[in-house]
């Protein structure tokens, strides 16, 4: 088993909080969010999909009121990095972001890993018990096309899932 591989889980969602842990060796960051502002789940569903599709920037954000996290995907290249920042409040004022996690790798080494736990958080439950647990609607058909786009590509993408 690789320790250095990145590791991604979300606990099971409950009235409107979840848990998501993020580990790559000997460093692991535990994010506990909210439902509200953002629709995290949907925002990393579609910075996973359009990453897998172009280089680009995409950041998904996360609220455990009022810490804000923002987790930034960037691509370039054959390579994907990640940098999660925390701030102390909604604003997001430049500088007062501190730098919690980053990993740099393929598509495959750092994406995927977020779409496993997605898939497996979406395995766990009915789409309408998800739904209720996050008390907005769950990306389901997102990640199910997110799934397609993965499952469709011939490069450093796994086949299978």
């Amino acid at each position: 088993m690789n320790s250095d591989k990145l590791r991604v889980a979300f606990n099971d969602p409950e009235h409107g909080w979840v848990g998501l842990t993020i580990s790559r060796g000997e460093t692991t960051t535990i994010l506990i969010a909210e439902y509200v502002p953002s629709d995290s789940f949907l925002e990393l569903t579609s910075a996973l999909h359009n990453l897998l599709q172009w280089e680009c920037e995409a950041t998904a954000r996360w609220q455990y009121n009022p810490t804000t996290y923002d987790m930034r995907f960037r691509r370039s290249g054959g390579y994907v990095s990640l940098e999660i920042f925390e701030y102390p409040d909604h604003r997001r004022i430049e500088g007062r972001g501190k730098r919690i996690f980053s990993a740099r790798g393929t598509y495959a080494s750092i994406c995927t890993p977020f779409w496993r736990a997605l898939r497996d958080l979406q395995g766990r439950f009915s789409p309408e018990e998800l739904d209720a647990r996050w008390h907005r609607p769950f990306p389901s058909r997102e990640i199910e096309l997110l799934t397609l786009a993965i499952r469709g590509r011939k490069d450093d993408i796994p086949s299978r899932a």
